[in-house]
């Protein structure tokens, strides 16, 4: 067994998370003994404003602006790492939701917008498949005021090209036999199969449906001219959909994942969502020790790449192990604690991606359901774990 570091302490504190229905509070543990301090140069903060980001010295000085529900406001919703085998520096990738895609390229970060694809809807769930960044995109009946102006082009399914950097539809609601005002709100890819949750609009009458796909050829081939053609689809009910979401239990996940959050404490309840590099849809683990419990679970996001692995706890406790690009391995191949700089109450981190040795993550200030000031932080990981 790896000789961990074990020079961690234990700090409590409570914050708010949200979730579809509720919001509920968290309370985190946090592993120390790295701590970006705002003193540090080693880190800068951004904000979205617009079709934009900007810098800021920190969140809680980023201009508010009227909180929105999470599926209406510019934010980070889901974000990627590539797998390369031709030595180039891997890049990341992020769904800025009402936005465009945000790439990152080591210490550079850009935005392309496509008000075309991104206006009126929400966008998220970042797969790589084919070795391309694909996501999904929906329009809701609730929040949109001008229906009228979907009816044109109803894309669900959307590729981003990342020689070109343009988001270009692969499947509308259309090609799938769904209505007009039906809209996939979600779906897990395994590699394989695509499994769809579909929201019916019916005069004012909302139900769900389910159905799964599976494409011919390559889905990154598809367009919605001829996708209608190249799909094996059959239905499905929610009892499959559930169990391929459902979580999983910790001791089922990944042994490298296993590994690098063995020093947390026995008794502490944790929730993670595990990405891999140029993988499919995420996988939750659940860690705990009483399920009956009303002691709401941490909850983190963790990557996997073929060097390197990483978990981020929404407190800003970052685990870290193995070597980054064309670097040694980081703490003589034992795991590295890194505590991001605190954020002020009712702000969270979520997302994160590391490109070369350059970390970014997404913050947010989260009310209930409800967004106000997002943006995300990036760290120069060669000033801590190369230093």
């Amino acid at each position: 067994m790896k000789n961990f570091l074990y020079l961690f302490s234990v700090l409590l504190f409570s914050l708010f998370a949200f979730s579809f229905v509720s919001c509920k509070k968290k309370t985190v543990y946090e592993i120390q003994p790295e701590i970006i301090s705002e003193t540090k140069s080693s880190h800068n903060w951004y904000y979205f404003s617009e079709n934009s980001f900007v810098k800021i010295d920190r969140p809680q000085n980023v201009p508010s602006s009227i909180p929105k529900p999470w599926t209406e406001a510019i934010r980070i919703s889901s974000a990627v790492v590539e797998s390369r085998t031709d030595f180039e520096m891997p890049k990341a990738y992020a769904t800025v939701n009402r936005s465009g895609i945000l790439v990152f390229n080591g210490k550079q970060a850009f935005i392309y917008n496509d008000n075309r694809i991104f206006s009126g809807r929400t966008a998220g769930n970042m797969v790589f498949a084919q070795e391309s960044p694909v996501f999904s995109v929906y329009r809701s009946t609730f929040f949109n005021e001008n229906k009228a102006s979907f009816q044109a082009e109803h894309p669900f399914l959307i590729s981003f090209n990342t020689q070109q950097n343009i988001s270009y539809p692969l499947i509308n609601i259309e090609n799938l036999s769904l209505g007009k005002n039906d809209e996939i709100i979600d779906f897990i890819y395994d590699g394989k199969f695509w499994t769809c949750c579909v929201k019916k609009t019916d005069s004012e009458k909302i139900s769900f449906s389910y159905l799964t796909f599976q494409p011919k050829e390559n889905i990154t081939l598809l367009s919605p001219y001829k996708a209608s053609e190249m799909l094996v689809i059959s239905d499905t009910d929610v009892s499959e959909f559930r169990n391929a979401r459902k979580p999983k239990k910790f001791s089922s996940a990944p042994e490298r994942l296993r590994e690098l959050l063995q020093t947390i404490p026995k008794n502490v309840n944790f929730s993670v969502k595990v990405s891999s590099a140029s993988g499919h849809s995420p996988r939750e683990f659940i860690k705990s020790n009483n399920p009956n419990s009303e002691t709401e679970d941490i909850s983190a996001k963790a990557m996997i790449t073929d060097t390197w692995i990483g978990c981020l706890f929404n407190d800003g406790t970052l685990y870290l192990n193995g070597a980054l690009f064309e670097r040694p391995l980081m703490n003589k191949g034992r795991t590295f604690g890194i505590r991001l700089p605190k954020l002020p109450a009712n702000y969270i981190y979520g997302d994160f991606v590391i490109s070369g040795t350059m970390l970014y993550a997404s913050w947010e200030e989260t009310s209930f359901y409800k967004t106000n000031r997002s943006g995300f932080i990036s760290v120069n990981l060669d000033e801590i774990l190369y230093k």
